[in-house]
C-alpha cells in the first residue's frame, strides 16, 4: 500500500511538470533572448528556497523507494520524476505500447533525440511487457540497432513483446516508431530472480 497521502503525490507531479516545462523552454531559449538573465537569477533563487527546506537525500530516497512508489518516480515513466519525458504505456496481451515525446532537452546531433534515451525507454517497455507475460525479471543484456533518427518535438510510439522464456532467461523485443518509419529496435535478455517467478515455459516464437 502507498504510504504517501495522495494530496502529496499530486502536489510532487504538479511541481514536476511544471519543472519539465521550465526545462523545455530555458533549452529553447535563445541566448539574446531579453530578460534572460533577470530569469535566470529568478530559476535560481527558487533553487535555492527548495534546496533549503527539502530533506535529506539519503530520507527522500526511501521515500521513494517505498512499495507503489517506484513506477511513480521512475525517470522513464514516472510523473512525479523531472528527468521523464514521460513515457506512457498501455498494457496490450503480452506487451505493451505507448507514446513519448521527447523536448529538445534530450536532443543529440541536430533535432534528433540523443540514442541512449531510446535504450532506456526500450529497457522500461520490454521490461514492463515481461510484467504483462507474467514473467517479473530484470535487465541482463539489451542490444538496439538504431535504423532512423528520433526527431525532436515528436510522438513517437514505442511498443514492447514478450518472446519466450528458458528457464530463468526471458527474451523480449521492442521498437519506436515515428508514423511509418521504424526508429530503433531491441531485443533484451532478462532474468527471472532465484527466489520465484514461472520457469520453463513452452518458447513462443
Amino acid at each position: 500500500m502507498d504510504t504517501v497521502a495522495p494530496q502529496e503525490s499530486d502536489q510532487v507531479a504538479r511541481a514536476a511538470a511544471s519543472v519539465r516545462r521550465l526545462t523545455a523552454a530555458v533549452a529553447n531559449a535563445r541566448s539574446d533572448m531579453p530578460g534572460l538573465s533577470a530569469v535566470a537569477s529568478r530559476i535560481r533563487a527558487l533553487a535555492d528556497d527548495l534546496e533549503a527546506r527539502s530533506c535529506s537525500a539519503a530520507e527522500r530516497v526511501y521515500q521513494m523507494n517505498t512499495i507503489g512508489r517506484i513506477i511513480r518516480y521512475s525517470p522513464v515513466v514516472g510523473s512525479a520524476n523531472v528527468l521523464a519525458a514521460p513515457l506512457h504505456l498501455r498494457h496490450i496481451g503480452d506487451g505493451n505500447e505507448g507514446t513519448v515525446n521527447f523536448s529538445a532537452a534530450y536532443q543529440g546531433s541536430l533535432g534528433v533525440v540523443h540514442g541512449g534515451f531510446a535504450a532506456m525507454v526500450l529497457d522500461v517497455a520490454l521490461a514492463e511487457a515481461n510484467m504483462a507475460a507474467g514473467v517479473p525479471a530484470m535487465t541482463a543484456g539489451l542490444t538496439l540497432r538504431y535504423r532512423r533518427p528520433m526527431p525532436v518535438g515528436r510522438d513517437l510510439t514505442v511498443r514492447a513483446w514478450h518472446v519466450y522464456v528458458d528457464g530463468r532467461k526471458s527474451w523480449c523485443r521492442g521498437e519506436i516508431w515515428w508514423e511509418h518509419d521504424l526508429c530503433v529496435s531491441a531485443e533484451g535478455l532478462f532474468i527471472v530472480p532465484r527466489e520465484g517467478g514461472p520457469r520453463g515455459q513452452d518458447r513462443q516464437d
